[in-house]
C-alpha cells in the first residue's frame, strides 16, 4: 500500500470511533497502534490464539478510560507494519494545524512470534519466514532508532513475544529488569513539569532474560488489570507505576526501560478521563497485593533508592512510615571524609599472593589468566573512592554525568584528567604524602582483602546483597549488579552494605577504578611489586560499576580504556607508598 494512500486511511478511518480529548491541562493526542499476529504463512511458524485478542483488550481500556485513539491491526505483513510506522512518522511531522502535535503520545504494541539470531532480535509478522529474519522480520536493531526519531515527545513500545528483551540495546548486559526512571513521580506538580519538559522514550518487553513467552500471555493480562484496577490519585497513572504494581508480576518476568533519545527525567503517562480517584477510596485487594510485594522488594533492597520508589508508587501506602523511617537511618549513616584527612587511606601491609583467575574460578576471561604469584610492598588505598565533593575541592568544578550528590564518586573522568588530579592535589598538599593511582595488582590485592580467595570486594556479612546474585549451588543468577538490582546511577560511597576485611568499601559495584599500569598480557612467572607493561595505550581499570553485570565486578576482572575515554561508570581511588 502506497504511504500517501495509507496516511488518509490512518488519520480518518483506523482509530477507535469514540474520539475522547485531552485533559485541558495538555496538549496533544494519545494515539495506540497494535500489530497482532495470529495466523502465519510459514508451516514453520505455529498460529496462535490471543495476541488479537489481547490487543483488542488493552485498546479498549485505553480508548475508554485513558482517551487514547486506538488501532489494531490484525496479521500485518512486514510490509504493512513498516507502511503504518512510516505513516506514523510522517503523522507526527505534520503539525503546521496543530492536529497532531509532537507533545501528544505513542503506544506501540507488538504481539506474535519472535526470535533471535546473530545477536539481534525480531519480531515475526504474519508472512515472515524463520529461516530468514533479518530479510522478513522486524528487526529491533533497525526499527527501535527508527521508532526513536518519530517526532512525538512520549513513545511506549510494549512487545509481547518471545525474545523481546532483544528490543532493549543493553538486553545482554543488564539482566535485572528493574524500571528505574527518576523523573515519574507521584507528586504532580513535579511529574507533570518533567512530562512537559523532557521527551520519553520507554520499553516493555514480555521476557526478561531470553525466555520464551507463552501464547497465553500473561503479559498482556497484567497490562490489563493495572490499565483497569489501578487507582489515579494525581489523575494520571505513570509508566513507572504500571510496571511495578502490575506488569512486573507476569511470568515470565518482563524487563521495563528506556531507549534511543530518552530524557531521564521524563514520563510516559496515561491520563485518567475520570479524573483523580478520591483519596479516601480504600485500596483494593490488587492494590494492597501489589503494595506489599514492593515493600517487601525495597527492605530485601535496603536502599534508600528502593525505599524511594516505594514511597513514589504508594504515596499513601501501608507501609509509608516504615519506609520513610529505614530510607532516613540509611541517609543518616556515616558518610565518607570531606577532606583528604590521614585517615582517609588505609595502611595495607605487603605480602605474596596468587593474582589472577585459577583453574577452579567459574567465569573467568581470557585476560585473567594465566593466575600468577605477586609479592607487593606495604602500601596505603583508599578507604573510600575519590567523591565529587573532593574533587570540586581539588579542581574547581564537577564533570560528573550523575550530578548534585557530593557524596557520589566522581565519575565520568578520564585517566589523563585524574593525572591532572593528582598533580594539583600534591602540589597543595603539606604533610608531604605524595597521592598516586594503585597498580593493578595492589588493587586486586586490597580488594582480596590482603590476597585472600574472594569473589568480590565488598565485605562477607550475611546481609550482603551480593549474594543474591548467587545460587545454591554457587552459581550466578542473573541479576544487574553486585547491589541485585540494575540502579542506573552511582550511589554516595560506603552505601554497599560492610567494607571488606581490610575496611575498605564499594571495592566492587559502584564505580570502575582507573589504576597506573597500562594494559598487557599477565605473565606466569612469579613477580615483585609489578607496574604492567612499559608500552601499550590503554589503562587498566578494575572492580566492575553499576552498569556491570556481577561477572564483571568480580575482582580478577580487567578491564581497559584510552588514556583520554570518559565514562559514567569509571572513578578512581587514591594510593600512596608511604
Amino acid at each position: 500500500m502506497r504511504l500517501w494512500l495509507l496516511l488518509p486511511f490512518l488519520a480518518l478511518c483506523s482509530f477507535s470511533p469514540g474520539i475522547h480529548t485531552s485533559p485541558a491541562s495538555r496538549s496533544g493526542k494519545d494515539i495506540a497502534v497494535f500489530f497482532a499476529v495470529t495466523t502465519y504463512k510459514n508451516s514453520k511458524l505455529s498460529n496462535l490464539q490471543n495476541p488479537v485478542s489481547n490487543a483488542r483488550a488493552i485498546a479498549e481500556i485505553l480508548s475508554s478510560r485513558f482517551g487514547f485513539d486506538t488501532l489494531v491491526i490484525v496479521n500485518p505483513t512486514k510490509q504493512q507494519i513498516i507502511d503504518q510506522l512510516k505513516a506514523l512518522k510522517q503523522l507526527y511531522a505534520r503539525n503546521e494545524d496543530g492536529k497532531h502535535p509532537s507533545e501528544g503520545q505513542l503506544f506501540l504494541f507488538f504481539s506474535g512470534h519472535g526470535m533471535s539470531e546473530d545477536e539481534n532480535g525480531y519480531f515475526l509478522p504474519a508472512d515472515a519466514d524463520p529461516a530468514t529474519p533479518y530479510d522478513t522480520g522486524i528487526a529491533y536493531e533497525i526499527w527501535r532508532p527508527k521508532i526513536n526519531k518519530i517526532n512525538c515527545r512520549h513513545i511506549l513500545v510494549a512487545i509481547d513475544a518471545c525474545y523481546s528483551v532483544r528490543f532493549d540495546p543493553d538486553w545482554n548486559n543488564k539482566t535485572d529488569g528493574q524500571f528505574k526512571r527518576p523523573g515519574e513521580m507521584t507528586d504532580t506538580q513535579k511529574a507533570l513539569a518533567n512530562y512537559e519538559t523532557y521527551q520519553a522514550r520507554v520499553f516493555f518487553t514480555s521476557d526478561n532474560k531470553e525466555d520464551q513467552t507463552p501464547d497465553r500471555s500473561n503479559f498482556a493480562k497484567k497490562l490489563v488489570e493495572g490499565l483497569r484496577s489501578t487507582q489515579t490519585l494525581d489523575g494520571f497513572l505513570t509508566s513507572k507505576q504500571l510496571f511495578a504494581n502490575y506488569v512486573e508480576g507476569a511470568t515470565p518476568t518482563p524487563r521495563a526501560g528506556t531507549f534511543g533519545d530518552d530524557e531521564p527525567s521524563s514520563a510516559f503517562l496515561f491520563y485518567d478521563l475520570n479524573g483523580p480517584a478520591k483519596p479516601e477510596q480504600p485500596l483494593v485487594a490488587e492494590d494492597k497485593e501489589a503494595d506489599d510485594r514492593i515493600f517487601e522488594k525495597a527492605k530485601s533492597r535496603n536502599t534508600v533508592e528502593s525505599y524511594q520508589d516505594y514511597l513514589d508508587i504508594f504515596p499513601n501506602g501501608r507501609h509509608i512510615t516504615e519506609a520513610a523511617e529505614k530510607a532516613k537511618a540509611l541517609i543518616t549513616r556515616p558518610s565518607a571524609p570531606a577532606e583528604m584527612p590521614d585517615d582517609g587511606l588505609v595502611f595495607v601491609r605487603g605480602g605474596t599472593f596468587t593474582m589472577g583467575c585459577t583453574s577452579d574460578q567459574k567465569d573467568c576471561y581470557d585476560d585473567e589468566k594465566p593466575s600468577h604469584q605477586v609479592t607487593l610492598g606495604d602500601f596505603y588505598i583508599g578507604r573510600y573512592e575519590v567523591t565529587q565533593r573532593q574533587w570540586k575541592k581539588v579542581m574547581g568544578s564537577n564533570p560528573s554525568s550523575f550530578k548534585d550528590c557530593d557524596e557520589c564518586p566522581v565519575e565520568n573522568v578520564s585517566w589523563d584528567n585524574v593525572q591532572d588530579f593528582l598533580k594539583r592535589l600534591n602540589k597543595d598538599t603539606k604533610n608531604g604524602k605524595m597521592y598516586r593511582l594503585p597498580t593493578e595488582a595492589e588493587w586486586e590485592y586490597a580488594a582480596r582483602e590482603g590476597g585472600n580467595v574472594v569473589l568480590f570486594g565488598n565485605g562477607k556479612d550475611t546481609a550482603d546483597p551480593m549474594e543474591i546474585n548467587l545460587d545454591a549451588s554457587g552459581n550466578y543468577k542473573k541479576s544487574y549488579s553486585i547491589a541485585g538490582e540494575y540502579r542506573q546511577k552511582t550511589i554516595p560511597v560506603g552505601s554497599l552494605n560492610s567494607p571488606n576485611a581490610l575496611e575498605l568499601h564499594d571495592m566492587s559495584g559502584n564505580v570502575c577504578e582507573w589504576c597506573s599500569d597500562r594494559k598487557g598480557a599477565y605473565s606466569s612467572e612469579n613477580q615483585t611489586n609489578p607496574t604492567g607493561p612499559g608500552s601499550g595505550s590503554k589503562r587498566v581499570f578494575r572492580g566492575g560499576s553499576w552498569y556491570q553485570t556481577p561477572r564483571d565486578c568480580r575482582v580478577t576482572n580487567r578491564s581497559s580504556s584510552a588514556l583520554g575515554y570518559r565514562s559514567d561508570y569509571i572513578g578512581f581511588r587514591l594510593a600512596r607508598t608511604k
